[in-house]
């Protein structure tokens, strides 16, 4: 990921909040083809002594599977939130060009299978069905439908070697104009537009 110092973080903390925030991420393996392969599912950060590993599983019909049973090195990328940043909210208006807004996450490593896939797969969804009023416990289902969801899946671990964050969020624009994004954002009817404009204006309170 190319990052201008401007735009780098590698706070730990700030990371963890944004992949646990916006955990739907893209698992990217380059396979024997010479072409990259790429998954969209959610992945989970877990911090311990011996380092970060994110956590998730695949179709065990997808081709993917060989990368996480071979060890394979592997890319997670994951996109907070983001959104088209009109000149029309500076001052001067011209000469100004627009630019897109946004933060990410990128952590390279390598994969493995996980050896015990119904902890990865309770974990998961204890944490997204941490927010329900009523929450689905995964420890209620019978154990032979568990064992026969299980054999369609494997779930594997990611074990981190670098990671690094990028936030582009008018840091590098003069205050007004960071501002006057903020505003227009703010004034989106879309929801994206508006969680940009919070974390712009979280970006810039943090700064202060």
């Amino acid at each position: 990921m190319y990052r201008p110092p401007a735009f780098a973080f590698d706070d730990e903390v700030e990371i963890d909040r944004l992949i646990e925030h916006y955990p739907f991420g893209v698992l990217v393996t380059a396979e024997g083809d010479g072409f990259p392969h790429a998954t969209h599912l959610p992945m989970l950060a877990q911090r311990s002594e011996s380092g970060l590993r994110l956590i998730g599983h695949i179709a065990r019909a997808n081709p993917q599977c060989d990368a996480i049973r071979g060890g394979a090195p592997a890319l997670a990328v994951f996109t907070g939130a983001h959104a088209y940043i009109s000149p029309s909210w500076y001052e001067p208006l011209y000469p100004q060009v627009p630019t897109w807004n946004y933060s990410a996450v990128h952590a390279r490593g390598y994969l493995r299978e996980a050896s015990e896939p119904q902890a990865i797969l309770a974990h998961l969804t204890a944490h997204f069905e941490a927010s329900f009023e009523r929450p689905w416990e995964f420890a209620k289902l019978d154990a032979s439908f568990v064992e026969k969801q299980v054999r369609g899946i494997v779930a594997f671990e990611l074990l981190v070697e670098r990671i690094d964050g990028k936030a582009k969020l008018s840091q590098n624009r003069e205050a007004r104009d960071a501002a006057g994004a903020i505003a227009g954002l703010r004034a989106s009817g879309e929801p994206l537009d508006r969680a940009c404009a919070a974390e712009m204006q979280r970006f810039f309170d943090r700064r202060s």
